[in-house]
């Protein structure tokens, strides 16, 4: 039973730091090549957990040369068109100008329903609203409405607007993130300085924002 326990652990930490490499895209987001990497992985793990009598190294060594291949050919399709268009395909338009390419649907095996249901959960239940549809190289469609049904900017209203920033989350529950004040170019000095001047404790915090134009958020705990 032990074996089994940390067969286990090594197998998910091996796991744990494959999809890490891989990267942090979501499965349906995953090129080709990452995603049959990912399923050999998750079979070659489970095999050495079922079976003891497989040593763990069988698992190892495999997870370690598909990882190294990945990684060589991820870097490798970034120097070269053609390598790129083998291992991850290109775009294909199926509708072009408001009309559905109905041989590249056919190509594609996509019925017209299967497209209609695309379009609807990006928004648009009208196929005549549609100007440009592509199937990406991630399986992944993007629409792009005609002019007149393209959603309202701020542009388009003449709004003058100045850009946020994304909010850091530089304390939660009490806790400094030291991560998120670099990214706001400050320190916890600094920090405890800002708490002092506003009469704030820092274990009363339980979420607190701060962005680059020095705008602050914060949330305090309940009390239990």
């Amino acid at each position: 039973m032990a074996t089994i326990f940390i067969r286990t652990a090594i197998i998910y930490f091996i796991f744990f730091f494959s999809v890490r490499i891989v990267g942090k895209r979501q499965i349906g987001e995953l090129q080709l090549s990452e995603f049959i990497t990912m399923l050999m992985i998750s079979e070659l793990a489970v095999n050495s957990i079922q079976d003891i009598s497989i040593p763990i190294s069988y698992s190892i060594i495999p997870v370690i040369f598909l990882l190294c291949a990945e990684v060589i050919v991820s870097f490798l399709v970034t120097k070269s068109q053609t390598l790129k268009k083998l291992f991850f395909g290109t775009p294909s338009i199926i509708i072009r100008d408001g009309k559905i390419d109905q041989k590249q649907l056919s190509k594609l095996r996509i019925s017209v329903n299967e497209l209609l249901s695309e379009l609807r959960l990006c928004g648009y239940s009208d196929i005549n609203d549609i100007d440009y549809a592509i199937i990406e190289q991630n399986g992944q469609i993007s629409v792009f409405p005609k002019y007149k049904k393209r959603p309202v900017t701020v542009e388009d209203l003449k709004i003058s607007n100045k850009a946020s920033s994304l909010p850091f989350a530089i304390v939660t529950d009490g806790e400094i993130s030291k991560n998120d004040l670099k990214y706001i170019k400050k320190d916890e000095n600094w920090l405890y300085a800002y708490l002092n001047k506003h009469n704030i404790d820092l274990n009363s915090i339980y979420l607190m924002t701060f962005n680059k134009e020095g705008e602050a958020n914060i949330i305090y705990k309940e009390e239990k």
